[in-house]
């Protein structure tokens, strides 16, 4: 009998527009940002999926991008929700720390929000995140699992930088009276005082950590340390040259990790465009209308695109996605389960924020009754 797999939804905190489009859709008529309301329909998706049993919620958002995400502070939103919900398990998927290494400049390819962001907000330490952390860690009595990357692709320096950074908080956590630290990269001394400590996370020793995969040359490294990672199916970060290349760099990331000798099995998490309707054909309709609408969100132009590990392109989501009927996906999800040896889905129901509220809603409500159980 094959293994069980888990399901999460993967949500940005969508933003609501007055009218119902957003401002890449053509029929946007300048209808102003209705805060209020994003935060109603979100948790509307939330309370859903927490009634429903499903396994997780994943949250993803950025600073200053409030066009499509309403979600610049993971942590602060997964306490909240940690507070709402009493089962399903919450993660960040990602936080991303602002971290700069002496002289760095920002890529070329980086979007106006995230430019701002760089030039301008603090950086963050690991002190402060990792009692960020435990904090939700302990609202949510363990269902937490820290989600976290720094943009590191095509630079081993600030691949290592990043993990240093995580190595700083796991001794904060495990230590009852932290003794300092020296790295490369941080530089602490020991706790002057035996009074002086951090919140402490409920897991223990600390939370579970999920790592999105941003190059080819970080699966070997992540299994090697022991993080379960997770990767776009569809996405022009991971599979750029196909889905044979990331298979095999799937079974290095799963021999990197047996052969460090961490405990159990690692853990593949796939994020993928979801979208499903009652019949085939209003199934191919409102892919192809979103299709469209993606399209001039990645654009450029009218939309603001994206550079996150994980983002999936029109070009690439053509090919590899979840839309179609509940039978149809189910067929696909065995398809990721047997190519990527995956073991949880992220549903991304609302992919790049152009999806009718009331089509994300029955995409939950199929997904719920008649392709999840399936699967357990």
């Amino acid at each position: 009998m094959a293994k069980t797999m888990d399901f999460g939804l993967f949500d940005t905190w969508n933003a609501v527009y007055a009218g119902g489009s957003m401002p890449w859709d053509p029929k946007f008529e300048g209808g102003e940002l209705l805060e209020s309301e994003a935060y109603t329909k979100n948790f509307e998706q939330v309370d859903f999926i927490e009634s429903a049993g499903w396994d997780y919620i994943w949250l993803g958002g950025g600073h200053f991008s409030t066009q499509a995400s309403m979600d610049p502070q993971v942590l602060m939103l997964a306490a909240v929700i940690a507070a709402r919900t009493k089962n399903i398990k919450i993660g960040s998927s990602i936080h991303r720390p602002l971290m700069k290494l002496a002289g760095e400049e920002l890529s070329e390819r980086a979007l106006p929000h995230e430019r701002y962001a760089f030039d301008n907000l603090m950086l963050d330490d690991p002190f402060q995140t990792a009692e960020q952390v435990s904090i939700v860690d302990q609202v949510s009595q363990g269902r937490f699992i820290y989600g976290a990357g720094a943009r590191s692709r095509g630079s081993d320096e600030r691949r290592d930088y990043f993990f240093e950074f995580l190595e700083v908080m796991k001794q904060l956590w495990t230590e009852d009276h932290f003794s300092g630290f020296e790295g490369k990269y941080y530089n602490y001394p020991a706790f002057y005082e035996n009074y002086l400590s951090i919140p402490k996370p409920y897991q223990k020793p600390y939370p579970e950590m999920l790592l999105p995969v941003d190059s080819q040359e970080s699966f070997v490294p992540m299994g090697t340390l022991g993080y379960k990672i997770a990767i776009g199916a569809g996405s022009s970060t991971h599979n750029i040259r196909g889905t044979t290349i990331l298979r095999e760099d799937v079974k290095s990331y799963r021999k990197a990790w047996k052969d460090a000798g961490h405990p159990g099995e690692p853990t593949t998490v796939v994020r993928i465009p979801t979208l499903l309707a009652d019949t085939k054909e209003e199934a191919e309709r409102l892919s192809d209308e979103l299709m469209v609408l993606a399209r001039k969100y990645f654009s450029g132009r009218i939309g603001i695109g994206s550079t996150d590990a994980g983002s999936a392109s029109p070009e690439t989501t053509e090919e590899v996605n979840l839309f179609g009927t509940a039978e149809e996906v189910v067929d696909k999800i065995e398809d990721l389960r047997e190519t990527y040896s995956t073991d949880e889905i992220m549903f991304e129901v609302n992919w790049t924020s152009s999806v009718p509220r009331e089509v994300v809603m029955n995409t939950m409500r199929i997904l719920t009754d008649k392709v999840i159980p399936k699967f357990k």
